[in-house]
């Protein structure tokens, strides 16, 4: 294994940033100013160290946390209304069909707990059917096909788990079971003691009931109406985890980290949750080495989109730390798609000595959230690890060290990123013609497109686009193996 940087006592072991104390005031004096950070009350971290400087990157974060924080309910109430207005036209069979049902008395009424309700994202893109192929493998030589498996596409299925992870637990037992003809295992719902609520999600299943060649772990990820997630994502909070670096603490706190201010404490290495409260990394550890005990023989996948991409990426090293061999020997590799940062350069080492040749992260064009929490010395150096795959289109991927436009506001990537959002929404008017009718765009998913005219970057971040990119996209020939 690689040597790691030892923790010297002159560093910080974590700083915290209180979104729910940024005023608005703070960030103009942060703007013209540029105080030192640590004066801010709104920001916490131990006394060790000098004082913490400011950036133009830094004001920024801060600024997109005060505005999440200040319309976080009315986005929870907008995402309730939207998507029920969503289910309730499209459960009634469309306009037509509700003025129908109207009239006949016999409306049907959503309810987000039932196996046909559809979040926004499954509204964007309801395919549910897998690719049933192993062609691809040809276009992506880093990847091996499992042998037994010689009818699945492994980054097809990881990619279809990520996006149906949005959804409830029936409507997710429904397409494994039923859809995918594979044997759903469970969905967990699982508690953040710091938002004081259940907002991590993850359903396992296997290839088979018995005998099973291979298990999947997926994980949530941002949901588009949640500010909190959002939040998150951008968030430069860190701790220091001894020999695993500086690791961003939202997604630490949404894996089940106890104390943000102590790794040693935050994540001892047994931990008894209870059952109406269950702990997200100790609660699928369990399920995960029960599962092995019965399918001797499996493999695990790890995957996740968005947020769920970045707890996909931590949830091995966490085994790595805990010794857990059992589990990791089993790991075949994590397919993350539209990953944000999860920790610095002593982390990323960490983790590429372990998983380097198993860890693959997807990225689509200009997609907002591989570019966040932003690389931001001296206040965070979060960085990437593992084969980025990175998609230039819906047709062309390429095998980089890491994306372009790293921190998203290179001036000299604007005028490439808006023409990509255009050359998207064109293309995806003309796709059911120039693919088939499986790639066909509604108009939930084409109005989506035409937020990235506005913001480029956001659109790129849906899950069709990952979907349509591992399914169209070739790898460029001088990648080639």
């Amino acid at each position: 294994m690689a040597a790691y940087e030892k923790p010297s006592p002159t560093k910080r072991e974590y700083l915290i940033v209180r979104p729910e104390k940024i005023g608005w005031f703070h960030l103009l004096s942060l703007l013209i100013f540029r105080r030192n950070l640590t004066s801010y009350k709104f920001l916490e971290t131990d006394s060790v160290g000098e004082g913490i400087p400011t950036d133009i990157i830094t004001v920024i974060t801060l600024f997109i946390q005060k505005l999440l924080a200040s319309i976080s309910g009315p986005m929870k109430i907008t995402g309730l209304i939207v998507e029920f207005l969503l289910n309730f036209i499209s459960l009634n069979g469309g306009i037509l069909g509700l003025i129908k049902r109207i009239i006949t008395v016999s409306v049907v009424i959503p309810k987000r707990e039932d196996a046909n309700f559809r979040t926004l994202i499954g509204q964007i893109d309801g395919r549910t059917n897998l690719y049933k192929s192993n062609a691809l493998i040809q276009y992506y030589p880093f990847m091996e096909a499992f042998s037994d498996l010689s009818d699945l596409n492994l980054l097809d299925l990881t990619m279809m788990s990520s996006k149906i992870a949005y959804e409830n637990a029936a409507f997710i037992k429904n397409v494994v079971n039923n859809v995918w003809k594979m044997h759903f295992v469970g969905f967990y719902n699982c508690w953040n003691k710091f938002l004081n609520d259940h907002t991590t999600q993850a359903f396992i299943f296997c290839n088979k009931e018995t005998d099973a060649d291979l298990i999947v772990l997926a994980f949530r990820g941002t949901e588009p109406f949640n500010a909190n997630d959002w939040s998150t994502d951008v968030d430069l909070s860190w701790i220091l985890a001894n020999k695993l670096g500086n690791i961003h603490l939202g997604f630490l706190k949404a894996l089940g980290l106890q104390n943000e201010k102590s790794f040693l404490l935050g994540f001892p290495t047994n931990f008894n949750s209870t059952t109406d409260k269950p702990i997200a990394y100790y609660t699928i550890r369990e399920q995960l080495a029960s599962l092995l005990k019965v399918h001797k023989n499996a493999k695990i996948v790890v995957t996740g989109h968005s947020l769920g991409g970045a707890l996909a990426a931590l949830f091995p090293a966490l085994l790595s730390y805990h010794n857990q061999s059992n589990i990791l020997s089993s790991l075949y590799g994590t397919f993350t798609y539209g990953q944000p940062r999860v920790g610095d350069q002593i982390f990323v080492a960490y983790v590429n000595a372990i998983i380097k040749a198993k860890s693959y992260r997807m990225v689509y064009r200009y997609d907002v959230v591989p570019r966040i929490p932003f690389d931001a010395p001296p206040v965070a150096l979060f960085k990437h690890f593992g084969t980025c795959v990175y998609y230039k289109s819906w047709y062309k991927a390429e095998i980089m060290d890491d994306a372009p436009n790293p921190n998203y506001f290179d001036p000299l990537f604007v005028v490439s990123m808006y023409l990509s959002a255009w050359g998207d929404l064109l293309k995806a008017l003309f796709i059911r013609w120039t693919q088939g009718k499986e790639y066909k765009e509604g108009t939930i998913s084409i109005l989506y497109r035409c937020l990235g005219l506005i913001i480029p970057g956001i659109a790129s971040h849906s899950p069709r686009d990952y979907v349509n990119g591992g399914r169209l996209a070739k790898m460029a020939q001088k990648f080639m193996v």
